[in-house]
């Protein structure tokens, strides 16, 4: 095949709508360079009125490209008018289609290209991805977020817990996808915690949030479509389980999903069986407990930047417990409610 011919067939595959992105910003840069030029003329004159501009064009095209087209008296004859009439026309039809598969098209010229974090038990780590916010992940959790947030929407994807600083950008919504839920704000700070091994937490320290429950439908963008929503606002907390849906709390103290940040550990009338998988993330061990009553026994405390056994031996006092650590296993008898 040679050039002249598949200049042809290219536009004929634009002309019926059968060309591929990729083969449409080849055709767009070909046009751009000059060097379909002749293909064009013979294209155009075998049916001088096949590029057509839509009539919403105006709504869509920049201004200085829809006053180009306006201008053109393409019913006037002589060839030289019907080729630069043609010209135009192609280049403008060709961005009309851009328009309309812009996402496509930067998809294949600007991919995105996505990071994935694992936070080990035991560790808390910050981030701050490339559009300003600051990410705090808690232990056992993993983000997976774009290198560059180049869409109409900052969305990540979130396993575990953190605690999110987002730099406002009202024209880029920033979405948390974990599990059923999407968490939507625009610029605001607060913490989703959404570990499979206890209902899903959002509470919020600053701005407003909508938390929305997903029917399960893909709508777009891998966001599905919400089946229940509520709006968080300062030290609001709403607490979620598939059965019972969306629970709110107000003036909830920062320090009880906050404190982790600074090396905190917070309990505020948890039982001990909430404790449990807190205390395994944090020390990265497995903890065992010979007592079902003991694990409804109730703590309160903060624990800042303590060893494992110090946490346990407040434990021993508080509930007159025993307790063995046998390397990364932790050994819990005896003990009661007081």
């Amino acid at each position: 095949m040679n050039q002249n011919q598949f200049y042809k067939e290219l536009l004929e595959r634009y002309k019926n709508n059968k060309a591929s992105v990729e083969e449409i910003e080849v055709l767009f840069h070909l046009i751009k360079t000059g060097e379909i030029e002749q293909s064009l003329y013979e294209s155009i004159n075998a049916d001088p009125f096949l590029y057509e501009v839509p009539a919403n064009a105006k709504a869509v095209l920049p201004e200085k490209e829809f006053l180009v087209r306006s201008v053109v008296p393409i019913r006037k004859s002589g060839s030289g008018m019907w080729k630069a009439a043609a010209a135009i026309l192609l280049f403008i039809s060709v961005s009309l289609m851009f328009y309309s598969k812009k996402a496509e098209i930067r998809d294949v010229v600007d991919p995105v290209r996505l990071v994935r974090v694992e936070v080990p038990l035991g560790r808390v780590r910050k981030l701050q991805l490339s559009d300003g916010t600051e990410v705090w992940l808690n232990a056992g959790s993993i983000l997976t977020y774009p290198e560059k947030f180049n869409r109409e929407k900052r969305v990540l994807t979130l396993e575990g817990e953190a605690f999110f600083k987002v730099f406002h950008n009202a024209e880029k919504p920033f979405i948390i996808r974990s599990g059923k839920l999407n968490t939507v704000v625009l610029g605001t700070s607060f913490n989703v915690k959404t570990y499979e091994d206890s209902p899903a937490q959002i509470s919020v320290r600053s701005g407003k949030v909508s938390v929305e429950e997903s029917a399960g439908d893909v709508i777009k963008d891998g966001i599905a479509k919400a089946q229940r929503t509520v709006i968080l606002t300062k030290d609001q907390q709403a607490t979620y389980t598939g059965t019972q849906g969306f629970t709110v709390r107000g003036n909830v103290p920062a320090g009880e999903y906050m404190g982790w940040q600074e090396g905190e550990l917070v309990f505020t009338g948890k039982t001990l069986l909430e404790m449990k998988p807190i205390l395994e993330r944090w020390y990265g061990v497995k903890l065992l407990m010979d007592s079902k009553k003991l694990a409804n026994c109730r703590m309160v405390g903060s624990y800042r930047q303590e060893s494992l056994k110090n946490v346990l031996e407040a434990m021993r006092f508080a509930l007159n417990i025993t307790y063995k650590i046998e390397g990364n296993k932790v050994t819990i008898r005896g003990g009661s409610c007081k």
